[in-house]
């Protein structure tokens, strides 16, 4: 893990996120937080559940922070990567909903759409994810236990 401050995020996209997420890893990286970017596509198209796979294992791998998965409209690759055990991913596009996220629902992973959320409110959405903190009150904690659970369906 990253020093006092700063962070390790690993960040991905599928083509449809890529200009996004170069945007991203920027302005991460000005911030001082270790930028890790692990996309395999410079632009062709690619198949977001394969990038988000290879995403989650190398967060996993490293322990890092934060992971940061762009697509198009960021549902795509929120769904993909909810399917990984220990990762809680939330698409946001609002500050406000990723600091809640990360408040109440301990969310490690955090997923944006390219077509639907503009650069200066992506990079505002990635600071409000990054500098909230987990809410360990017993109710919150609780709740994502469950989260951890698997499904009885």
């Amino acid at each position: 893990m990253a020093g006092s401050g700063s962070k390790v995020l690993v960040f991905s996209a599928d083509h449809g996120g890529i200009d996004l997420k170069n945007k991203l890893v920027a302005h991460a990286g000005s911030l001082g937080h270790t930028v890790v970017d692990v996309t395999r596509t410079q632009g062709e198209s690619v198949d977001y559940p394969d990038e988000v796979g290879a995403a989650v294992e190398y967060f996993l791998q490293r322990q890092a922070d934060f992971l940061v998965l762009v697509c198009g409209s960021g549902v795509g690759v929120s769904i993909a990567a909810n399917r990984h055990h220990k990762i809680r991913a939330v698409l946001a596009d609002n500050p406000y909903t990723a600091a809640l996220a990360r408040a109440h629902n301990h969310a490690n992973c955090l997923c944006l759409g390219q077509r639907l959320v503009g650069e200066d409110m992506a990079c505002a959405v990635l600071d409000s994810f990054i500098a909230n903190q987990p809410d360990l009150s017993e109710r919150h904690k609780r709740r994502v236990h469950k989260l951890e659970e698997p499904c009885r369906t």
